[in-house]
């Protein structure tokens, strides 16, 4: 006899009501429609001034049974919140329906399709699904309760834990690039040439080739991949699991190979992860594995019998896509409604578990380089999610209920799943079009200093065609192909080593549970917490990855952005660590760039790069900082860029590359030859770049005033034009067109105004101040005219009317200038 059935009072009734009678008595059967009380209510009419009148209804029950007890009686009142705490009658049913399948109940077969005016239907009962088949049957909350307890109780006896195993990534690497399956039948091809000549009798003397055909020793080189490809499994699977046919038509139109997945479906290729089967024998013998991945139902029995090909393992606990109801999230509540207390998870992603404290993520496997989650390409490639507060327990009166929705929603959720499954169709089409992996190999060959073998133009050594033209040229010197797909994952390891700790804790734990815990029945409901629980443990084991350390996130985070809402945050504090804005003495470690010096001058402060922190909560460890360490500026050695000039700006020309290279010194010379320095030409060259700066000043000056400015704002420098000519310049007409553009770069234009000079420059020349009395007083054309104005002023004019770039207004200002300069020195 089971238990009996609290009933509710319904949401709808016009409250607060008042039992105005009990209709049925108790020991009574009772059918549904049966009457079980009249209320009486107060009912307000909507016209104004009436008042309010006493109106009365009855309440028919829902359920078959015999009424056990009665919760109310006769004169009370109910007001909806009472009516929502408390049952208002207990009634034994002879069948609780609490196991469904296919629309009838499992326990006595009565249709639970039917529904009337109560409002209330059999269906609604048992709305949980607890088993790893779309399918299978589903469970009330009670039923759930009772299964999970069973399990519990099992698994307790048996000492082991609850573990969910994702498979991409996490324990498997797949894809579907036909390049693999070439690299394989490549490395069997040779294998069994191996095995050949091994096996048969060597002859009497060397040759470089067989008498079958096949190659030499030192010719027959093998695929550098085939070491690492030897345990790769291959299953083929029908265009309905490549998702093909949820591809519109006229939508995409496949071509090629395209056609061919269209027909005959997609070859995979998985790749278990080193170490698998010895990370399965031990981890069986602590906990009951399950499955559950973002791959269709026949890629998930497909990838568990090539790496449980017993069915040991796993056993049939299995749950894809298909029985999960979601394509971007995965639910603990979908295997265990009632208590996650006995379960972890291994996943390669957190973001789609938001981060369960149950959770222990992996780092993700990548065999096939740059392939990625081959069964997830519409899931975006971004961060973890940070966790989320986890949801309370189920009420005791209250079963979960699946979330209602309208058909407009319905259909919208549907084409939005296609869409999604379109869109990894199309990414796996074009893995098996492009051929990354091909493509990733030709590219570290051409790394190499010498590339591949073939001289420039011939096709890859890894076309088929490239065979022939490979034996008609010459000969060269053969260079050995490196290895793209490594071997070398030990990422296992690390998560049985976390594993094993979390079910030594756990256990350690339950054993300690006081005498008054271990006489109590286990209740998975209970609120209270208790050591032995995983949602406890793997949170503190979390924590002390970084306890005590003091992070300063120096432009980490946006300044328009909340510290505390950003995902690094939130991490941080997970994995034990105070995350801080401002540099103080708490400080330990310094991230980031700006606040990095104040930080130095502080001292006691470790400044890493933000990777020692990715790294150690990737590997639930605490690194050592020495390798992280951001290096000191100011112990570094002095660059050996050249300095370049302060005064400098952008809108100047350059100087020609070739006017700044530099003879190096000859290698016996160990000192500089005085004797031999022409003192003239560097003068020469001293008092060009002179002159030519004060002309440069001047008119810039100019031009400088004539503007209307602010006292407080620099004015912009204008881009001066380039001229045609230099005072210097000799020939006819000032410049010809030819050598005008040979001389538009300045430095060119002072060497040629240096070369062109002669007379001894005035700089050597001492000047007593009696001297310069006498200099004063002289007349103005008694003075020496300057070398700068030895050419008349009409070449200037000339000059500036053959200039391509000048204006009227720029002819302008020379003139002034020049007139100006020749005044000024005489």
């Amino acid at each position: 006899m089971s238990s009996p059935t609290d009933i509710f009072l319904p949401p709808t009734l016009p409250y607060p009501i008042k039992v105005t009678s009990l209709d049925v008595q108790l020991g009574a059967t009772v059918q549904r429609g049966t009457r079980l009380l009249t209320y009486s209510f107060l009912y307000s009419s909507p016209a104004t001034g009436s008042k309010p009148e006493t109106r009365f209804g009855t309440w028919d029950c829902s359920i078959e049974g015999t009424v056990e007890s009665w919760r109310v009686k006769f004169g009370d009142s109910i007001s909806a919140q009472k009516a929502k705490q408390r049952p208002i009658i207990c009634i034994t049913e002879p069948c609780k329906h609490g196991v469904q399948i296919g629309g009838l109940c499992g326990l006595c077969g009565k249709d639970m399709t039917e529904f009337d005016y109560t409002g209330f239907s059999d269906a609604s009962r048992a709305s949980i699904q607890m088993t790893h088949s779309a399918f299978g049957p589903t469970v009330s909350l009670e039923e759930a309760r009772r299964i999970e307890k069973e399990t519990a109780d099992h698994l307790l006896k048996s000492r082991k834990l609850s573990l969910i195993v994702d498979l991409d990534q996490t324990i498997v690497h797949a894809t579907v690039d036909p390049t693999v399956g070439e690299w394989i039948a490549e490395g069997e091809a040779w294998e069994a040439r191996q095995t050949k000549k091994g096996s048969t009798t060597p002859k009497d003397g060397p040759s470089d080739d067989d008498s079958d055909g096949t190659a030499s020793d030192a010719e027959d080189e093998c695929n550098p991949n085939w070491e690492a490809l030897q345990d790769v499994r291959k299953f083929r699977l029908g265009p309905e699991s490549f998702g093909i046919l949820s591809v519109p038509r006229g939508g995409h139109k496949g071509k090629g190979k395209q056609k061919l997945i269209e027909n005959e479906g997609c070859m995979y290729y998985i790749k278990p992860r080193p170490g698998t089967q010895e990370f399965f024998r031990n981890i069986s013998t602590k906990y009951e594995m399950h499955v559950y991945t973002m791959g269709t139902r026949a890629y998930a029995e497909e990838v568990c019998a090539a790496i449980d090909p017993d069915g040991k393992i796993f056993g049939g606990r299995i749950l894809s896509r298909d029985e999960s109801g979601s394509l971007t999230q995965k639910s603990l509540q979908r295997l265990f409604p009632c208590d996650t207390s006995m379960v972890v998870i291994i996943d390669d992603r957190a973001d789609v578990w938001e981060w369960s404290p149950n959770l222990i993520k992996v780092i993700p496997y990548d065999f096939f380089v740059g392939i990625g989650d081959i069964n997830s390409a519409f899931l975006p490639k971004i961060e973890p999610l940070a966790p989320t507060p986890s949801s309370p327990p189920v009420s005791d009166f209250e079963a979960p209920s699946l979330p209602t929705s309208t058909p407009e929603e319905r259909e919208k959720a549907e084409m939005e799943s296609k869409a999604m499954l379109t869109q990894n169709s199309m990414a796996l089409e074009a893995q098996v079009e492009e051929r990354p992996l091909a493509k990733k190999q030709e590219a570290l060959l051409e790394s190499d200093g010498t590339g591949s073998t073939t001289p420039p133009g011939d096709p890859s050594p890894l076309h088929p065609k490239s065979d022939m033209k490979a034996a008609e040229s010459p000969k060269t010197e053969k260079v050995p192909r490196k290895a793209l797909l490594k071997n070398d994952d030990a990422e296992l390891q690390r998560v049985g080593y976390l594993l094993g700790e979390v079910h030594r804790r756990f256990f350690t734990s339950y054993d300690n549970r006081s005498p008054e815990d271990r006489g109590k029945k286990r209740r998975p409901t209970l609120t209270r917490s208790k050591a032995h629980d995983v949602t406890r443990i793997i949170p503190q084991m979390r924590m002390d990855t970084l306890q005590g350390v003091h992070i300063l996130f120096s432009s980490v985070i946006p300044l328009d952005t909340k510290p505390e809402t950003t995902e690094i945050w939130k991490i941080a504090h997970m994995f034990g660590a105070q995350c801080y804005t401002e540099l103080s003495s708490r400080i330990t470690h310094v991230h980031g760039t700006v606040k990095v010096d104040a930080a130095r001058k502080r001292g006691g402060i470790k400044i890493v790069w933000l990777s020692w922190f990715t790294d150690s909560i990737a590997l639930w460890r605490r690194q050592d900082e020495t390798p992280y360490l951001l290096d000191d500026p100011s112990a570094a050695a002095p660059s050996s860029s050249p300095i370049l000039d302060p005064h400098q700006i952008s809108s100047d020309p350059e100087p020609d590359a070739d006017d700044w290279d530099v003879e190096p010194a000859p290698a016996g010379s160990a000192s500089l030859e005085l004797h031999d320095i022409d003192w003239n030409d560097i003068n020469d060259e001293v008092e060009a770049a002179m002159n030519e700066s004060d002309d440069e000043d001047d008119a810039m000056s100019e031009r400088s005033s004539a503007r209307s400015v602010s006292p407080n704002t620099t004015p912009r420098l204008k881009r001066k034009r380039l001229r045609s000519v230099t005072p210097s310049d000799g020939g006819t007409n000032g410049v010809g067109d030819r050598q005008g553009d040979a001389l538009r770069s300045p430095l060119a234009k002072r060497k040629k105004l240096a070369a062109s000079r002669s007379g001894a420059s005035k700089l050597k020349e001492a000047v007593t101040a009696d001297e310069l009395v006498d200099t004063e007083s002289l007349s103005d054309h008694s003075r020496k005219p300057s070398p700068l104005l030895s050419v008349p002023l009409k070449s200037f004019e000339e000059g500036a009317e053959d200039d391509d770039y000048a204006d009227d207004g720029d002819d302008e200002d020379d003139d002034w200038l020049a007139h100006e300069l020749e005044v000024d020195w005489g």
